[in-house]
C-alpha cells in the first residue's frame, strides 16, 4: 500500500535509503511530500519531492532489493508524479548514478546541470550530496 510518509517513518526511510548509499544528511524529519510503499507493516520503498515553486526536485526513490522487480518503484513514481501535478509543480528534477534507463523509461529526458532552475540547484543533492559525475534529468509536466 502506497501512503504518505509521517515522521513516525523517518527511521525507516533512513535504513533504507543508507542500504542503497544514498543521502540521508538533509532528509527532512517530517518527510513531508514523500511516499513509501508499506507491505505488512514494513516499508519497502520510498520516493520524496523536494518543492521549489513551480519546480521540484525526486528523491530518495528505493525499493528493498526483496522486492524489486514488483511494480513498486513504477507505482511510486507514478503516484509521486499525481501528487507534483496536484502542488502545481511544472518541472521535476533528478540526479542519478545507476537509473538513467529506468527514469528514461518513464519519460524524463537527461539535461546538463546548466539547465536546472536555479532554486533546485541551491539544495543539498546539487551541493555536494551527490557526486558531480551524477546524470542529471528533468521531466516537464
Amino acid at each position: 500500500m502506497i501512503r504518505s510518509a509521517t515522521h513516525l517513518d523517518f527511521s525507516e526511510v533512513c535504513n533504507l535509503l543508507e542500504l542503497e548509499n544514498l543521502p540521508t544528511v538533509d532528509l527532512p524529519t517530517s518527510l513531508a511530500h514523500f511516499l513509501v510503499e508499506e507491505i505488512d507493516g514494513r516499508i519497502v520503498g520510498s520516493i520524496g519531492l523536494e518543492l521549489y515553486g513551480t519546480a521540484a526536485l525526486l528523491r530518495s526513490m528505493t525499493v528493498m532489493p526483496s522486492h524489486r522487480n514488483k511494480g513498486i518503484a513504477s507505482k511510486l513514481v507514478s503516484q509521486l508524479i499525481i501528487a507534483a501535478g496536484a502542488k502545481r509543480v511544472r518541472s521535476i528534477y533528478l540526479i542519478t548514478n545507476t537509473a538513467e534507463l529506468y527514469f528514461k523509461k518513464r519519460g524524463f529526458v537527461q539535461i546538463s546541470k546548466d539547465e536546472v532552475e536555479n532554486e533546485v540547484l541551491a539544495s543539498g543533492e546539487f551541493n555536494g550530496l551527490c557526486p558531480a559525475s551524477s546524470t542529471v534529468m528533468m521531466m516537464q509536466l
